[in-house]
C-alpha cells in the first residue's frame, strides 16, 4: 500500500529482529557443534572414570590404579583445555572453566601420589602377617616390652595355653 508510512520505531524493531535472527542462526549450529565436540570428550572421560571407580571398589593396589589415573587425568585435561580454548565460540562461563581446571589440578595431584606409591612398591602385598611396631625409647626406658622377640617363634604356648595341661598346676 503506497500510503502507509511506518514509524522510525517500527523500522528499528524490524532491523533489530532481522539482526537478531541472523546472529541466532549462526549461533545455534555453532553451539550444537560445540556440544557435540564436548560430549565426545565428556563420554571418553566418563568411560575412563568408570574404570577407575570400579578399580577403587575392587580395592586395587597403586600399581593397577596408576595407569587408570593417568588416562583419566589426560582425558580430563583434554576436556578442560577444550573448554578454555573454545569459551567464546561455545559461550562457556569463566567460572565453569576455572572449576574444570581446578578439578584437573586436584586429579593430577592425586595421580602423582598414587603413582609415587606404585613406584615405591606400596600396596604390592607382601602377604605375610604384620609384625608389631618396633618398641620406642619410652618402652625401653620403663622396661616394658610387648613380648615380641625378633627371630623367636610365636607358636609357643602362652599363659592361657591349656592344651597341654592345666596352666595352674605347672
Amino acid at each position: 500500500m503506497p500510503g502507509i508510512t511506518h514509524s522510525p520505531r517500527f523500522k528499528g524493531s524490524i532491523a533489530f529482529g532481522l539482526a537478531l535472527a541472523l546472529c541466532t542462526a549462526g549461533t545455534v549450529p555453532a553451539l550444537a557443534d560445540c556440544q557435540t565436540d564436548f560430549m565426545a570428550l565428556r563420554s571418553d572421560m566418563d568411560a575412563k572414570g568408570k574404570l577407575l571407580q570400579a578399580a577403587g571398589k575392587n580395592k586395587s593396589g597403586p600399581q593397577e590404579l596408576c595407569p587408570l589415573f593417568r588416562s583419566y587425568t589426560t582425558a580430563e585435561a583434554k576436556a578442560a583445555q577444550y573448554l578454555k580454548e573454545n569459551k567464546d565460540w561455545c559461550q562457556i562461563p569463566e567460572e565453569t572453566i576455572k572449576a574444570a581446571l581446578a578439578n584437573n589440578v586436584k586429579t593430577a595431584q592425586l595421580r602423582d601420589r598414587v603413582c609415587q606409591a606404585a613406584a615405591s612398591g606400596a600396596g604390592a602385598g607382601g602377604g605375610g602377617p604384620a609384625k608389631p611396631p618396633p618398641q620406642g625409647s619410652l618402652s625401653q626406658a620403663l622396661g616394658v616390652t610387648t613380648g615380641y622377640v625378633p627371630g623367636e617363634s610365636s607358636n609357643r604356648g602362652g599363659v592361657f595355653d591349656t592344651l597341654t595341661g592345666n596352666a595352674l598346676s605347672k
